[in-house]
């Protein structure tokens, strides 16, 4: 009997399908494997490119750092000029770096040429570093020398192929790697179709993918709605008024506090600007100006603060502040603004004052009867008082004036921060004041054991400011040098310019100021917590008086520590641009000579290299020039800048010689150029001669125009 087709059938398509299952299997599988091996070598090549690229990278960098610090070197060189070494000094410091990434990306074969290039760098900023040192210590010579030889150069080209040698080698490689990743393309390019069976998977995936996104969507959507309820929940239970206003500063919503504050309803503020608020109406313009002008909330606190008026609905007023703070993005910016009402704390500060006013003047009257009295016993006024009675009333009479001090001290500090501390403003010199001060503080010294020493300079520093307030800072600075130095010391009072300022300060020996009390040496009632501090006296108020003073007269106050031990107080006061010719009246029997430059640093080194052999009269413009030789008759030589801003020094030239033939001129000038018509005496450069040079220089020619024509 015959087999029935369809028993036959059944095991030989069970088999094709297990065979096609496993076909199936196995070609998902050889698949999975292939990507696997072509992902893993495109990692490998793209490594590989990546770090050809940056090795070449590396390579023009290194290139660049040294063709720069040559040029830098050069200018340096030509110049004279420590601002052309910016290049050099940055090469220095970015090379190392540099070498470390090159050999970290280079095989062992290669390293020898890494190591050639290095000792060629190094050679390279040797040279560089011999030439800066030439030029520091005054020998250009030598330094151009070095350049003329053509060393720099040599070592430059030698850099240069040892760079191009590596950067062909690494653009070889480069090109390898490409012709590798194309035959590994057309590889890739062969199983397309399989891929098209992973991208089904990937369909599975992104499916699974996409639900998972949307659950997590939906968890986002709520902890947002989470944070709207707590900002809202925050703006509505402020105690603070909060507004939100939009770009043009219009009201767009308003918590609860302002309508209590206000007395109107947040329907009735919506859309209204936020200056309606305020008892003083502005317009529009206006207030963009000054929300153009807030910034955004930081870590100081808000955009803006400012205090003002506020007017309820019922047309009372009020005092308020207000902290404003821009946010969201550029072209849609929004601002939140909260308002506060400080009626009872102005209130509470005009009693303070007003307090404070009151009984330090009720205070006054009294102590200056005490001390007056006090001071007539200790002169003998009844009598001769024995040893017990004198000192009791020497006690009584420090004490006394310590209340005094205090009492001065209040009120400075509170006419400081009510702006009612006037300052009569005039220019000044500060050498005499400073001379005033120490000598009025000297027997003062003398009591404590403590020397007290003066430094200025021969030339005057001339400030604007108030000449009682700047004794009062001073005055308050040495005697706390004073007290807080070992017996034994000195306190040295000096001054300090630097570029249009200049510093007072007070140096001494003493303990320093304490780590934890820096921060706030400055503040009111600020004392240090040592024992030893406070057994010296003060009422803490003397360094915030010198701080708020300096301040207000356009300078700054500060200390430092000093080397050696102790401390150094200073404060800062613009120099006034104009310097007067004031010629001190131990130098009078100097030559008197005449300098021109607008360049103040310049006018003050000169008059210190002339100390001792001339006194210079400075003048920082032309018409300074001018008015000092109309009131000098006795000016002896001119010193003079050709370049003077929008003037030429050459035009005062014609002018000196017709009025005195033989007045010896001399120009020193940074411009190094021929003038054979302008007439001087002598041509130095600044970048070239020496100031030794010129003084010697000047004075041959005073020297040789006072003996007459021989």
């Amino acid at each position: 009997m015959p087999i029935p087709a369809s028993i036959a059938r059944g095991p030989s398509n069970r088999t094709l399908t297990l065979a096609a299952l496993l076909l199936i299997m196995l070609g998902l599988g050889s698949v999975h494997l292939l990507i696997r091996d072509e992902f893993a070598d495109a990692r490998k090549l793209r490594e590989q490119a990546q770090r050809i690229v940056t090795t070449r990278t590396h390579l023009a960098e290194l290139l660049a750092l040294h063709l720069d610090a040559e040029t830098g070197v050069r200018g340096f060189v030509l110049t004279g000029r420590d601002d052309f070494l910016g290049p050099y000094l940055d090469a220095a410091k970015r090379r190392e770096p540099i070498f470390v990434a090159l050999r970290g990306d280079q095989s062992q074969a290669a390293l020898s040429s890494v190591d050639a290039l290095q000792r060629l760098s190094d050679l390279k900023l040797a040279n560089a570093a011999a030439n800066v040192r030439d030029i520091r210590a005054g020998n250009p010579g030598g330094a151009r020398r070095r350049v003329a030889s053509g060393r720099g150069r040599e070592l430059m080209d030698g850099i240069k192929a040892q760079v191009a040698r590596l950067d062909a080698a690494e653009v070889a490689a480069l090109r390898s790697l490409e012709q590798a990743s194309e035959s590994k393309r057309k590889s890739v390019e062969r199983f397309v179709l399989l891929l098209l069976i992973g991208i089904a998977a990937l369909l599975v995936a992104a499916t699974v993918l996409l639900a998972r996104s949307n659950a997590q969507r939906r968890a986002a959507l709520w902890e947002t709605r989470r944070g709207a309820e707590q900002e809202r929940a925050m703006f509505n239970g402020a105690v603070d008024g909060m507004l939100l206003l939009d770009g043009r500063g219009r009201i767009v919503r308003a918590n609860p506090s302002i309508e209590r504050m206000f007395g109107y309803s947040a329907e009735e503020l919506r859309g209204k600007s936020n200056m309606f608020l305020m008892a003083e109406r502005f317009t529009e313009e206006q207030s963009q100006a000054w929300l153009a002008r807030v910034g955004r909330a930081g870590i100081d606190g808000a955009g803006r603060r400012q205090e003002f008026l506020g007017q309820r609905a019922d047309g009372s007023t009020f005092e308020t502040e207000v902290a404003i703070s821009r946010f969201g993005e550029e072209g849609d910016n929004r601002f939140v603004a909260a308002i506060r009402d400080i009626t009872h704390r102005k209130r509470a500060e005009r009693m303070k004052n007003e307090f404070v006013s009151t009984v330090s003047h009720e205070l006054r009257t009294p102590l200056t009867s005490i001390g007056g009295s006090l001071a007539l016993l200790a002169g003998g006024a009844v009598g001769q008082l024995d040893e017990k009675a004198a000192r009791l009333v020497t006690i009584a009479r420090n004490n006394c004036e310590r209340l005094i001090r205090l009492i001065n001290d209040l009120l400075d500090i509170e006419k400081i921060e009510s702006g009612k501390m006037s300052f009569d403003m005039r220019k000044l010199s500060l050498g005499p004041l400073i001379q005033r001060t120490v000598n009025a503080n000297r027997q003062f010294a003398h009591d404590l054991g403590v020397g007290l020493e003066v430094g200025l300079p021969p030339w005057p520093q001339c400030v604007n400011g108030d000449p009682d307030r700047i004794e009062q800072v001073l005055t308050n600075l040495v005697s706390n040098a004073i007290k807080f130095s070992p017996a034994g010391e000195s306190v040295y009072v000096t001054t300090a310019q630097q570029g249009g300022r200049v510093r007072v300060e007070v140096c001494d020996r003493g303990s320093g100021v304490p780590e934890e009390f820096r921060d706030r040496i400055f503040s009111k009632f600020a004392q240090a917590d040592s024992s030893d501090t406070r057994s010296r006296g003060g009422t803490g108020l003397g360094l915030a008086i010198v701080r708020e003073i300096a301040t207000r007269q356009g300078g700054s106050a500060g200390f430092e520590d000093r080397e050696g031990g102790g401390s150094i107080f200073w404060f800062e006061l613009p120099l006034l641009k104009e310097q007067p010719a004031i010629v001190p009246p131990e130098q009078c029997d100097l030559p008197l000579l005449l300098h021109l430059d607008d360049d103040l640093d310049c006018l003050s080194v000169v008059a210190s290299a002339f100390a001792g052999r001339a006194t210079l009269v400075s003048a920082g413009s032309m018409e300074e020039a001018r008015k000092a030789l109309a009131g000098e008759p006795g000016i002896r030589g001119c010193i003079v800048d050709v370049a003077m801003g929008s003037d030429s020094g050459l035009d005062l030239i014609p002018e000196l010689r017709a009025a005195a033939p033989d007045l010896p001129v001399v120009l020193f000038t940074a411009l190094d150029e021929d003038y054979p018509e302008a007439g001087a005496d002598a041509v130095l450069v600044k970048s070239k001669t020496s100031l030794d040079a010129l003084v010697e220089t000047t004075m041959a020619l005073v020297t040789r125009a006072a003996r007459g024509p021989r």
